[in-house]
C-alpha cells in the first residue's frame, strides 16, 4: 500500500512539475522571441535533472526513493529538493496569480472590443514578462538560503506551564524536547552531535523526545541508540513513537526496533502513563503510540482510545499531568480530556513560515493540520508542537530547527 502511495504522490509532483514549465516557457517565449525556445529548453533540461527524485518515486515507489537516496550524494539530494521546493513556490505563485489575471485579460479584451481598441502593446508586455522572470531566480535563492538555514544549531524555544504553587518541589523543573530526528535523513553523526549537545547543554532534568528518532530503515537504529545514550538529563528520558518508527520497522516489525530502543536510557511510553516523584510532589507524565493509520503496518489503538487509556492511568489527584504525543491530530480528542500539556512534533513546523495571527500558522500544511507549530491553547488544556530538529526535508524558511525547553512556575493565581 506505501509503494502506490509513493507512486502516485510521485505522479502527481511530476504533473506539478511539467505544469510549471510549461508556464515558465510561455513566459520565456514572449519575454525573449528570438531565443526564448532554446531558452526554454535548457531550462526544461536543469528541471529534469534536479527534479528527477519525483520520476524515482513515479516509476519505482518507495523503492525507488530508496535507491535516490542510496545512489546520489547527499549534496544533490539536498540540491533536488531545494529546487523542487522552489518549483513548487512558483507554482503556487502562478496558481494564485491565474485566476484574477484571467478575469482581468477577459475584461479588458470585452472593453478594447466596445471601445474598438485592440492593438496590444508587445513591447511593453514583453518589458513586463521579463521583469516576472525576477520572481523564480528569487524564490530559488530564498529555497538555497533555507537548505542553508535547515543546517544551522536548533533555537532553543522556553514555555513555562504553572503547577499549584503548594507544590514547591516541582518549581523550576525542566523538560527538554526534541522531535523528528530522522537519523538518516540528511542527519549524520556530526549533525547529530550537535543536537545532543543542544539538548545537554541545557541542563534540563528530563529530556523528551517525542518520535521519529529513525527514518525510514531498521539500520539507522545503531545511531539512534548511539543519540539516545549520549543525552544527559539530570534526571530521566522519555520517548514515545513517531509514525516513521514504523515505517523503519515495516519489514522486520516493529519489534526490534523497540528491543533496541529499550537498551538504551530511554524509557519508552506507549499508551503508558508514570509518576514521577519529585521530593513530596509529583507529576504525571504520558506517551501514547502512533494510533493505527493506513499505509502503516499493524493495528493499534486510534487516536482517541490511546489518550483515553493513557489518561486513564493517572490518578486523579491534582497533580500536573502531561502527554506526549507525536502527532498533533491528538490535541482535538486531547483537549476535550484532562492533561495540562501535550507535547508534539511530526510536522516540522511546516518547513516553511509566512506568518501567524492566533492559532493560524501560515504555513503548505495549514490546509491539512491546524495545529502544526508553537504554543496553542484550549480552554486551559496547552498545546506546543515542537518544530523537529531534523532535515527530512533538508529546506527551512522562517522555521529553524528547534528544541523546546518547558519550566515548571508556580501559579500565583491559584
Amino acid at each position: 500500500m506505501v509503494h502506490y502511495v509513493f507512486m502516485l504522490l510521485g505522479f502527481l509532483v511530476t504533473v506539478l512539475n511539467v505544469l510549471t514549465f510549461i508556464a515558465l516557457r510561455r513566459r520565456l517565449l514572449v519575454a525573449f522571441p528570438a531565443r526564448g525556445n532554446a531558452i526554454s529548453i535548457g531550462a526544461g533540461l536543469v528541471m529534469l535533472v534536479l527534479l528527477h527524485p519525483a520520476l524515482f518515486m513515479m516509476f519505482g515507489g518507495i523503492s525507488g526513493m530508496m535507491s535516490f537516496r542510496q545512489q546520489v550524494p547527499q549534496w544533490g539530494q539536498i540540491m533536488a529538493m531545494t529546487f523542487q521546493l522552489a518549483t513548487w513556490l512558483y507554482g503556487a505563485v502562478l496558481l494564485l496569480k491565474a485566476t484574477p489575471s484571467a478575469f482581468a485579460d477577459a475584461y479588458r479584451r470585452i472593453t478594447k472590443k466596445q471601445s474598438g481598441e485592440g492593438e496590444i502593446d508587445h513591447d511593453r508586455r514583453r518589458a513586463l514578462t521579463k521583469a516576472g522572470l525576477a520572481l523564480p531566480a528569487a524564490i530559488i535563492a530564498t529555497a538555497a538560503g533555507g537548505a542553508i538555514a535547515a543546517r544551522q544549531a536548533p533555537v532553543i524555544s522556553r514555555l513555562r506551564l504553572k503547577v499549584p504553587r503548594e507544590a514547591t518541589n516541582l518549581h523550576g523543573l525542566t523538560f527538554a524536547q526534541v522531535s523528528d530526528v530522522h537519523v538518516g535523513s540528511y542527519m549524520g553523526a556530526e549533525r547529530l552531535d550537535e543536537i545532543r549537545d543542544a539538548m545537554n547543554s541545557l541542563n534540563a532534568d528530563f529530556h523528551l523526545m517525542t518520535g521519529d528518532l529513525l527514518d525510514n530503515d531498521i539500520e539507522q537504529l545503531e545511531e539512534s541508540q548511539r543519540f539516545l545514550r549520549g543525552l544527559e538529563p539530570r534526571r530521566e528520558l522519555f520517548m514515545c513513537l513517531g509514525n516513521h518508527e514504523y515505517i523503519a520497522g515495516r519489514e522486520s516489525g516493529i519489534e526490534p526496533i523497540l528491543a533496541g530502543l529499550r537498551e538504551t536510557p530511554a524509557q519508552l511510553l506507549i499508551d503508558e502513563s508514570r509518576m514521577l516523584k519529585v521530593g513530596s510532589d509529583h507529576i504525571w507524565l504520558g506517551g501514547i503510540d502512533y494510533p493505527t493509520s493506513r499505509g502503516l503496518p499493524g493495528e493499534r489503538r486510534t487516536r482517541r482510545e490511546g489518550l483515553e487509556y493513557t489518561i486513564g492511568q493517572m490518578a486523579d489527584d491534582g497533580a500536573p499531568r502531561i502527554v506526549l504525543a507525536h502527532n498533533p491530530d491528538s490535541f482535538f480528542d486531547g483537549r476535550e480530556m484532562q492533561l495540562d500539556l501535550m507535547l508534539s512534533g511530526h510536522t516540522h513546523g511546516g518547513q516553511l513560515v509566512l506568518g501567524r495571527i492566533g492559532d493560524w500558522n501560515f504555513s503548505p500544511v495549514l490546509p491539512f493540520e491546524l495545529y502544526h507549530n508553537g504554543h496553542y491553547e484550549h480552554e486551559g488544556r496547552q498545546l506546543y508542537v515542537n518544530r523537529g530538529a531534523g532535515g527530512w526535508m533538508p529546506v527551512r524558511i522562517n522555521c529553524p530547527p528547534e528544541i523546546s525547553l518547558i519550566e515548571l512556575v508556580a501559579d500565583t493565581k491559584a
